[in-house]
């Protein structure tokens, strides 16, 4: 997993670098009314789940990296249930009218059996009529080419005062997988942490062929997150919505 998610001089620079809310908005939309159960598969420092739970909803929040979970703890208290771990770390009993992934997580499953054991474990946990909801970035918009040093943005403040600066370099663009490197300047150029990530950029033709294996259908795509449909040559997102396929139906709407 990257080193920004298990690194806690990395951790507490997350929220600051993470506080877009139009994916937030958007799946928000997508929820039944409190007290629905919602997971927040990948919840990292818990906003999202935090903010649910604030709204009536019962939430699970699951994360792998103990240093986010840590961060997620003292944010929420018990006002969600923390799970350290994946999808698979919950109960089949439990049932959820919605599982939500957010902040492009999905793009870390790098291998086909990572996918198909996720949607396996999704789809056991659906409540009848339940939607699991994510994104991955389309790769025809190739975002990579936009993660270069001379595309840094301004510095941005951090809670204790001092400024941060991220900075991308990819290393390789193989394939699916582009492996690449963020730098975080901390007040000066000198000041510096270093994270490398890999992500898998996968065709929604892809997706949705792993999902149905695994007994998930397309309920819809979307590819904004103003809610314009998915158009494979230029949308930036490729944002579904997937329900057992014992209830749904098959293909792009």
């Amino acid at each position: 997993m990257d080193e920004l998610y298990h690194a806690p001089n990395l951790v507490a620079v997350y929220d600051t670098l993470n506080d877009e809310r139009e994916d937030f908005d958007f799946y928000l939309s997508q929820l039944l009314a409190p007290p629905a159960k919602v997971a927040d598969l990948g919840c990292g420092t818990g906003t999202f789940a935090i903010e649910l739970a604030h709204l009536g909803y019962q939430v699970v929040g699951i994360e792998p990296a103990r240093p986010m979970l840590a961060r997620a703890r003292i944010k929420g208290g018990d006002a969600v249930c923390w799970v350290e771990g994946t999808i698979a770390d919950v109960p089949e009993t439990e049932r959820f009218n919605a599982i939500i992934m957010t902040g492009h997580a999905f793009q870390c499953l790098l291998r086909d059996t990572d996918v198909e054991n996720l949607f396996s474990e999704v789809g056991r946990r659906l409540a009848p009529g339940g939607a699991f909801l994510f994104e991955t970035r389309n790769p025809a918009a190739r975002a990579w080419d936009r993660w270069a040093p001379e595309q840094a943005g301004a510095p941005r403040p951090l809670p204790d005062g001092r400024l941060v600066r991220v900075v991308h370099e990819v290393e390789r663009a193989e394939g699916e997988l582009v492996t690449f490197l963020e730098s975080y300047e901390l007040g000066n150029p000198t000041e510096r942490l270093h994270s490398r990530s890999t992500l898998r950029f996968m065709a929604a033709e892809r997706v949705i062929e792993l999902a149905k294996s695994r007994g998930l259908a397309v309920e819809y795509v979307w590819g904004t997150w103003t809610g314009d449909p998915f158009d494979p040559t230029h949308s930036p997102e490729i944002i579904f919505r997937l329900i057992s396929a014992s209830e749904g139906i098959d293909g792009v709407t």
